[in-house]
């Protein structure tokens, strides 16, 4: 039924048709009270008499109506008329977002803004626990000044549970009736009709972000059965040649999609300051961009030396898919023994693990991670066999320098992972010397031993004191089934010498950092781990004098070990040798080219020796690390924290505080966010606020008397009785 203009509806006068779809009509109508045109969505007739087709209706109105959010469609009522359920919603001038691409790809830089406007929509309605499960570009409208409107809550899950007072959505678990939504931006999981929760949204967005840069669906296909074949089997290709992404875009969007919801984003929140960084990064001057990007770190970090190499964690292709931790595992070991090759740069596992999965695209990865070759591989373990497939693929033309397949006993593992290190240590190097070869093989123990060290190291990796903890246990197992086995002690010995310094170990914890080195040296004393690991655990014991040779010892069995020169750096910082500090510190970033940290302290060192130009540069290429790993990994701790300390001194105090403050917000208990947070309030003037997060930290036993002492972001604070006074409790 065709309204007339002049109809009333309530307190509504209909003036004019704007649209019909399958759930019925909009209307722009007049609201003589307010003064106001609004817009009106009239069920269909036809509509009324179906049960769920009413149900949904009201759904919408209720779902939408708890939400008040600028990129979301503002519902001002819901009424009746002669048996006709309306919604009366703000009237939008513009046009949808699937008529604004009939005209062609939109600019990365814009499609970022886009793309923050919807997630931030998004994230107001996953903080009332609702989910849309229908976001399309057909449901998203650009008005005229340019802002995203997220549309049609129809198909998002209700049920009655008080937030703050208002009826909100929630997840429901039950699918009956199959999957509902838009099959081309629904997640694999579904397609499936599987429970499903807030991460579906994330993936619709990032299928919606690939077609507004590229210009096409992403998973669009003749035929249903092929869309749906796409979605749950096919990898996302990379964005068109020609697209000229954002820096960063692309593998946001690559991150979005991931078929398993694990491995997404796992919040709106976690999105939105991904964006946020890219949008920083692509909207900075572009004087800015070259001054960063023509530094001479930064432009070691962009060249493709033919000599570098990045490993990627393997993929498990097991039946159960439960050997994530033997394919990170291989990749790890790979990666370690590789470092020892002279004149190879490898990849550190923090960044080329970032690019997990199969249908990667090799060429985009290598060119992000600034290396000549990838290594990739899978793994299929059934019962006591194991399947190793692996290829060196050359970056330039993506065409196999080298590749292999090994099918062996679970047992033979070790002398699998030594042939593939001499295979690709000699495909890019040539001849290698006797103690190449002699350093590419790693210590061997039994496969049982071996899998709990490699669920250590897996554990270990993921610095926080749960996963600290769990990583110490899993050692401590290795090392029952094979007490000689080294790089278990020398784990273990990690496990407690971080306990002890961030999360309030105490004595008894650098106690066992002490005897677990100890006898990783006793057992191995030609693996460079161990005597870095045995430094660390000196270092934080004060026995400096004792810990330099142990690092010296460690660079000189493996030149290319980041650790050694990271926690070297970090203690001439302590003992006040900042010239040396500032040496080590240039060096671990020269080692690993991706690291931010290392980049960060450099500058703090050259600023105290007053090298104040050198001391700008290597802020700014830390930050611009920082920024580079925050695209990928939105919540880690370090980097928001310690690139917020990098942003103050660089002059963005505004954004370092957004950052610390996130980083507070993400992780209240991590000791180096505490203590990352204080020392930007102490530089800000924010004494109190310094103090109090000075106490918090010192409550959880950190209290670096030595650092503290030489470190000028505490400068602010010297005089303060306070200060004084927490100062004067640290031993």
């Amino acid at each position: 039924m065709r309204l007339a203009r002049g109809t009333v509806l309530g307190p509504y006068v209909i003036t004019e048709p704007l649209g019909a779809g399958g759930m019925g009509e909009v209307y722009r109508a007049r609201d003589p009270r307010l003064g106001r045109d609004v817009a009106v969505k009239v069920l269909a007739a036809g509509r009324v008499a179906d049960a769920e087709e009413l149900r949904r209706f009201e759904r919408e109105a209720r779902a939408t109506a708890a939400l008040a959010h600028p990129n979301i469609l503002t519902i001002f009522d819901v009424g009746t008329h002669e048996g006709l359920p309306y919604l009366v919603c703000e009237l939008l001038e513009g046009q949808t977002l699937r008529e604004r691409l009939a005209s062609g790809p939109v600019p990365p830089a814009e499609a970022v803004g886009m793309g923050l406007m919807l997630a931030r929509g998004v994230a107001a309605a996953h903080a009332l626990k609702i989910i849309h499960r229908d976001l399309k570009p057909e449901n998203l409208f650009l008005t005229r000044d340019g802002t995203i409107k997220i549309l049609d809550f129809g198909l998002a899950k209700l049920r009655r549970e008080p937030v703050e007072g208002a009826e909100t959505a929630t997840l429901d678990r039950s699918m009956a009736g199959g999957p509902v939504g838009t099959p081309a931006y629904m997640a694999p999981e579904q397609l499936r009709g599987a429970p499903v929760d807030h991460r579906v949204d994330l993936f619709a967005i990032g299928a919606i972000l690939y077609e507004v840069v590229a210009g096409r669906s992403l998973f669009r296909r003749p035929s249903g059965a092929e869309t749906l074949a796409a979605i749950l089997r096919e990898a996302p290709p990379a964005l068109p040649e020609g697209s000229a992404a954002a820096p960063g875009l692309e593998r946001l969007i690559l991150h979005c999609l991931e078929k398993d919801p694990e491995d997404r984003f796992q919040s709106a929140a976690d999105l939105i300051f991904a964006l946020e960084c890219i949008l920083g990064e692509s909207c900075r001057p572009a004087a800015a961009r070259s001054a960063m990007g023509g530094e001479a770190l930064a432009a070691a970090g962009e060249r493709h030396p033919a000599t570098s190499i990045a490993v990627l964690p393997f993929t498990d292709m097991s039946q159960a898919r439960d050997q994530d931790y033997l394919c990170e595992g291989m990749a790890e070991e790979l990666i370690n023994a590789l470092t020892h090759i002279e004149d190879l740069r490898v990849a550190a596992r923090s960044s080329s693990f970032l690019f997990r999965g199969s249908g990667v695209d090799i060429r985009a990865v290598g060119q992000r991670l600034g290396v000549a070759t990838v290594l990739e591989g899978s793994v299929r373990k059934l019962g006591d066999r194991l399947r190793v497939t692996v290829q060196l693929v050359d970056v330039a033309n993506g065409y196999h320098l080298w590749s292999e397949r090994f099918d062996r006993k679970l047992e033979d593992v070790f002398a699998i992972q030594d042939e593939i290190g001499r295979s690709v240590a000699t495909a890019l190097r040539g001849v290698l010397s006797q103690e190449e070869k002699q350093a590419l093989h790693r210590p061997e123990t039994a496969v049982e031993a071996y899998e709990y060290y490699l669920r250590g190291r897996q554990q270990l990796k993921r610095f926080t004191e749960v996963s600290i903890e769990t990583a110490k246990g899993m050692f401590e197992r290795a090392i029952a089934m094979d007490p000689a086995y080294a790089p278990a002690y020398a784990g273990l010995a990690d496990c407690h010498a971080w306990l002890h310094q961030w999360y309030g170990g105490g004595n008894e914890a650098l106690e066992a950092a002490e005897q677990a080195s100890r006898k990783a040296l006793e057992l191995a004393p030609e693996l460079s781990e161990a005597h870095a690991s045995r430094g660390f655990t000196l270092s934080l014991s004060r026995r400096y004098d004792e810990a330099g040779p142990e690092f010296e010892e460690a660079i000189r069995l493996n030149a290319n070990l980041y650790d050694a020169y990271y926690y070297y750096a970090r203690t001439c910082f302590t003992l006040g040798r900042i010239e040396r500090s500032a040496e080590l510190f240039r060096k671990a970033g020269e080692v690993r080219q991706e690291d931010f940290q290392s980049l960060i302290l450099l500058g703090q060192s050259l600023k105290m020796l007053g090298r104040g130009e050198e001391s700008k540069a290597a802020y700014r290429e830390g930050i611009r690390r920082a920024e580079r790993h925050l695209e990928l990994n939105p919540t880690d701790a370090r980097a928001l924290s310690l690139g917020g300390t990098a942003l103050f001194d660089f002059g963005e105090r505004e954004r370092a505080m957004r950052w610390t403050d996130r980083a507070l917000e993400l992780h209240p208990d991590d000791g180096g966010v505490i203590i990352n947070g204080a020392c930007l309030r102490a530089k800000a003037g924010l004494q109190d606020e310094a103090l109090d997060l000075l106490e918090r930290a010192f409550a959880r036993g950190w209290g670096k008397r030595d650092w503290i002492e030489h470190d000028p972001d505490y400068d602010s604070l010297r005089g303060d009785p306070r200060f004084k006074a927490l100062l004067a409790k640290l031993p």
